[in-house]
């Protein structure tokens, strides 16, 4: 019997130990997913402690050691309550508004518990030795009911909010209350098992809780990584449509009798915008900003063309040493020439910046054409506000930076981009 409750929590240790790598290793640094990474680490080291506890109790070794291992066991118990219903409260808070008292909730009554614990020794209200033997104390059904009204709470919460999760969330959240209840309820009336299946229960639960939700949500990250790839298609194919191409191998055309020497430049610009494009496609990581400018200037070269004096282009770079997502300022510098500039009937000045500061990187995209620029209002057949969604999820996805946009009728509108330094 020993080595059946000794390798069942032993192995359960190991599939925890499994666990907390896979989150390590594979998922995005958060405070939800730190709150899971917690529960793992007292998961796992309360499966050991308990382990050794059997082996203790096995060998008539039930002194000083094993009610320290005992107490700490169940003190991780309660911190492992205690932070699934912080994940709780940090995962419905991706979803809707709830309140900030609802994540705290289980932290005075898990710390009462362990305090419980603790002091049992002393007062022995909960546990005692006697004659090297384990007994409950009076208070012992009550320090579990403690842990166990977290749980339910929790239960409650995942009712209420039940429609804002899939119906794998939901089994896999209720299960990790159901189950540890259950588990309970045996131990109650069971004694000789121990404290086995409640630690068996909330490994079992933690279990289902990383495959429902944690590999679903990856899946759906890969979903949305492949919707923006779709996206950042669409965006290219809006940057060559039949219009563009037609003005700009017109205006080639024209220089080929006019001015020979500049058709040719006119011609390799054209065809560095085309590879630039073709390129971006294949480009899933942040790009070098200097390979982005390079593409920016082929196409204001050719719009250049088309515009003429019309449209006055000025560079002030003072940060290159930096990347962020390719095709990201180009479309911002392609919706400041059709929809500031050239709206304009004097014309306008396009100027491109970019900026160092202690915590970031800023591009900034101005222009003084007509203005008034917002994004509820869908500019033609709605690229224009298709492609600044677009970048700033790419932004946000690859970089964790922002964009924000500032326009007034009449001034222009300036777009800035910000990519945090800790990100590179």
């Amino acid at each position: 019997m020993l080595l059946v409750k000794m390798g069942s929590e032993f192995y359960a240790a190991l599939v925890v130990l499994v666990l907390f790598s896979g989150i390590v290793t594979t998922f995005e640094r958060n405070i939800k997913n730190n709150c899971l990474m917690v529960i793992l680490i007292a998961d796992f080291l309360m499966l050991i402690l308990d382990a050794l506890t059997w082996l203790l109790e096995y060998n008539g070794m039930v002194g000083v050691l094993y009610t320290i291992l005992t107490i700490s066991s169940v003190s991780l118990l309660y911190i492992i309550i205690t932070s699934f219903n912080y994940y709780i409260y940090y995962y419905f808070c991706e979803k809707t508004h709830i309140s900030v008292w609802v994540g705290h909730f289980g932290l005075p009554v898990c710390i009462t518990g362990i305090f419980m614990w603790v002091t049992s020794p002393v007062h022995e209200m909960v546990f005692y030795i006697r004659d090297g033997v384990y007994i409950h104390g009076p208070l012992y059904a009550f320090s579990q009911l403690l842990g166990a009204s977290v749980i339910f709470f929790d239960f409650m919460l995942t009712f209420k909010y039940r429609r804002k999760l899939e119906v794998l969330d939901f089994v896999a959240i209720i299960s990790y209350m159901v189950l540890p209840l259950i588990a309970l309820i045996i131990t109650m009336n069971m004694p000789q098992v121990g404290s086995l299946l409640i630690y068996l229960s909330v490994t079992l639960s933690i279990l289902m809780v990383y495959t429902f939700i944690h590999v679903q949500q990856s899946m759906e990250l890969k979903k949305k990584e492949n919707a923006l790839t779709q996206e950042r298609l669409n965006i290219m194919m809006s940057q060559i449509q039949p219009h563009f191409l037609y003005n700009s191998l017109n205006a080639i055309y024209y220089l080929c009798t006019k001015d020979p020497e500049k058709a040719q430049e006119a011609i390799g610009e054209f065809s560095d915008y085309l590879r630039g494009n073709l390129d971006s496609l294949r480009t899933k990581e942040p790009v070098p900003f200097e390979k982005e400018l390079d593409h920016i200037k082929n196409y204001l070269a050719l719009e250049k063309m088309r515009f003429d004096d019309d449209l006055m282009v000025v560079y002030d770079i003072q940060a290159k040493n930096f990347k962020l997502p390719a095709l990201s300022v180009q479309p911002i510098v392609e919706n400041a020439v059709k929809y500031g500039v050239g709206k304009s009937p004097d014309g306008g000045t396009v100027t491109i910046s970019s900026r160092e500061y202690d915590d970031r990187y800023e591009i900034i995209v101005d222009d003084d054409g007509v203005g008034g620029y917002t994004e509820t209002k869908r500019e033609y057949d709605g690229r224009s506000h298709i492609g600044i969604q677009n970048v700033r999820d790419r932004i946000k996805m690859q970089c964790r930076g922002t964009l924000k946009i500032d326009s007034e009728i009449g001034r222009g509108t300036t777009v800035v981009i910000s990519i945090p330094k800790m990100t590179e």
